[in-house]
């Protein structure tokens, strides 16, 4: 079969990027997320990653701490409410301009927990299930 670069051009194929919204009772209004494409995912980690030295092998290793990386994940995807908006975050105690800490203090864990869901679910290509049957054939 040969190959069409042209069908592989941006301009040629499906806009990636979904969005969804998610609505949570105590908001009169939902929040708007996207899904993150994998350049995005790249260097979120990358933020989310420091340098340890390893005190048995004297080496610097990579660790990434999951927690920050999915505070920045959830920062990232969320297109509304503005989460560096002045008003939004003096209403919630927000001094330092930390849009996590403003989430934080926004949403309860549980709501926390449905957005990480939401985002990875959008940012997912194919559901667990479509991959085990690919699998399966």
């Amino acid at each position: 079969m040969a190959e069409n670069i042209k069908d592989f051009l941006m301009e040629n194929v499906e806009n990636p990027i979904k969005t969804e919204e998610v609505k949570f009772k105590r908001f009169k209004s939902p929040f708007k997320i996207k899904s993150l494409m994998a350049d995005e995912l790249t260097k979120l980690r990358n933020d989310a990653t420091k340098q340890v030295l390893n005190k048995k092998t004297h080496q610097y290793e990579a660790r990434t701490d999951q927690n920050k990386l999915t505070d920045l994940m959830i920062e990232a995807s969320i297109v509304s409410p503005n989460l560096h908006n002045a008003e939004l975050m003096k209403s919630y105690g927000v001094v330092d301009g930390d849009p996590t800490e403003l989430l934080q203090k926004m949403l309860t864990m549980s709501e926390y927990g449905e957005l990480a869901t939401r985002i990875n679910d959008l940012s997912s290509v194919e559901d667990a299930q479509a991959v085990k049957e690919t699998a399966k054939n």
